[in-house]
């Protein structure tokens, strides 16, 4: 049995999500491939597992005390027995793979891929790097526009910035951006901290909320008649597989928290509502963006569609509950697709590093203008 390590939860305000993604990825893998460690990391960063993990119920009253405290080491999980002063670690299984479902924080932030390689536990998610990257709205754009993907017009504050000119950004807003504007915070997802400004004042309570969440701010211009859709992709044996682009029903607003998770909007595939052109390029660029950022696992990507022209919006490297939905017309089965996951998880890449150790010596050139040569 391949041994899979399902981690969930984080230091992250997508906690709470995080759970329902990972219970869900939990309960569908495949039981008679995978045997499957539920891993859930607490907001105080500590990590646990318990059999009760298969049940969103289990974690309402936060009470772990039952939980066992969970380490990796050399590419095993351990468990933590005894008290402070006479800790022994007890080998609990060795992990093949580990599938990430934090949302947020460093789990979504490439924590959860570094900690993972430096197990030596291969994983089926994105790397260090696009998870990094990616998190960062800001730098999302910089990537974007790199790549050749069109995104909002945009100003970045951070807040040392904006306790010394803050008056002055306000100022500077209007003249930019123009009102109305969507400042959000540039670290977080599920549409936390996002607000929508119509004027100057209501744009600074907006910033000051956005930094009680994040040190770094997106402002935003509002698109009017926008339209939301998301795209995901995934490698199939070695194959890039572009799901169909889907349009969330969320009108002209931004797409709410509450819309996603408290009271859902109607989640509906709406492909024959967009034209051939746009659907055409809505895959390419997540293709290109998948690839160029040379990613792995199930990425979904959000654009927004606003007077025929298209915009990424951002690029989630642990979309809620992996994405599943939008392969649902591609795959016979949930297990499938975690099967899929699992499986290209698997194939660990060859690690090419050298390590170097003593002394690094320098000989000189024969060039009189005094070149050196490295010598290892």
């Amino acid at each position: 049995m391949v041994n899979v390590a399902v981690l969930f939860g984080g230091k992250s305000c997508e906690n709470e999500i995080s759970i329902l993604t990972g219970v869900f990825a939990y309960n569908l893998i495949d039981k008679t491939k995978f045997s499957p460690l539920p891993v859930y990391i607490h907001t105080d960063g500590k990590w646990y597992t318990s059999e009760r993990m298969n049940d969103p119920d289990t974690f309402k009253n936060k009470d772990f005390r039952s939980f066992e405290e969970v380490v990796f080491l050399d590419g095993t999980a351990y468990v933590r027995k005894g008290k402070k002063g006479n800790i022994k670690l007890i080998k609990k299984k060795k992990i093949d793979v580990a599938l990430n479902c934090c949302h947020g924080g460093l789990g979504e932030g490439g924590g959860v891929s570094a900690l993972m390689l430096l197990a030596g536990i291969p994983i089926a998610s994105p790397d260090i790097a696009p998870s990094a990257v990616f998190l960062d709205k800001t730098l999302t754009k910089i990537v974007a526009k790199g790549l050749g993907v069109p995104t909002v017009d945009y100003l970045k504050v951070g807040e040392s910035d904006y306790k010394k000119r803050g008056a002055f950004l306000l100022k500077n807003i209007g003249t930019r951006l123009g009102f109305p504007v969507v400042v959000k915070p540039a670290r977080l997802g599920s549409s936390i901290g996002i607000t929508v400004a119509e004027n100057e004042e209501e744009a600074k309570i907006a910033l000051e909320a956005a930094f009680a969440l994040d040190d770094r701010v997106l402002i935003e211009k509002f698109l009017t008649k926008k339209r939301d859709i998301n795209c995901a992709a995934y490698t199939l044996k070695g194959e890039i597989v572009l799901s169909e682009p889907e349009e969330a029903s969320c009108g002209d607003g931004i797409y709410s928290f509450s819309d996603k998770y408290i009271k859902p909007k109607e989640r509906t595939l709406k492909t024959g509502a967009l034209s051939k052109e746009t659907r055409e390029k809505i895959r390419s660029y997540t293709r290109t963006l998948y690839k160029r950022m040379g990613m792995k696992g199930v990425v979904r990507m959000d654009f927004l569609l606003s007077e025929n022209k298209l915009y990424l919006g951002e690029v989630n490297t642990v979309p809620g509950s992996l994405a599943y939905y939008l392969f649902c017309e591609r795959l016979t089965d949930a297990k499938t697709f975690f099967t899929d996951l699992i499986e290209e998880g698997l194939k660990k890449d060859d690690e090419k590093q050298i390590l170097t150790t003593g002394v690094l010596h320098t000989v000189k050139s024969g060039s009189k203008r005094g070149n050196f040569a490295v010598r290892l």
